[in-house]
């Protein structure tokens, strides 16, 4: 009998192992391509729209995919931008998460809800988490993806615009 509980206690132990929480952390990707940084030139007052790293996004593949569907998954970012005094206005950073070779920029891509950015200030940093829609977790389990960052709003002056991922991970839960 104690053996039979024993060995009912290590598969329990095993399967639990088994579901234990995944990161699949983008940014070495993004940084041994030079996609984690870059600056952009803000010319006119008027529709600011940024998108970072640029207007393909970023493919990503390669990564560990689950054996099992998880049940959440979350966008963990940190992204600084930084600017030069002459910008101001208010817009918002949103992130996109598609299937590669889809329209990355595609409303229904987006991830989560849009994070209000103030222009006016020269040095800020965006952080918080993300969760993914059931469309995109389908897009994780396929083992390639595309990400981007957009920022965009009503700008005032003219500016040099500089970025940079500290964080970007997808925390993969089971339960």
């Amino acid at each position: 009998m104690k053996r039979i509980l024993l060995f009912l206690g290590l598969s329990l132990t095993l399967a639990a192992c088994s579901l234990a929480p995944i990161t699949i952390d983008l940014l070495p990707t993004l940084q041994q391509n030079g996609a984690d940084a870059g600056t952009q030139t803000v010319t006119a007052a008027g529709d600011l729209d940024l998108m970072l790293p640029d207007a393909g996004g970023y493919g990503v593949s390669g990564y560990e995919v689950p054996s099992l569907r998880p049940n959440q998954v979350k966008l963990e970012y940190a992204l600084v931008l930084e600017q030069d005094g002459g910008l101001s206005g208010g817009a918002e950073l949103r992130f996109y998460l598609a299937p590669a070779g889809a329209d990355l920029w595609n409303a229904s891509e987006q991830v989560g809800d849009p994070i209000a950015v103030d222009l006016g200030q020269t040095s800020t940093t965006l952080s918080g988490s993300l969760e993914l829609s059931p469309q995109q977790i389908d897009t994780l389990m396929s083992g390639t993806l595309t990400v981007g960052a957009r920022i965009v709003g009503t700008a005032n002056g003219t500016a040099t615009v500089g970025y940079r991922f500290d964080r970007l991970v997808l925390k993969v839960a089971f339960f």
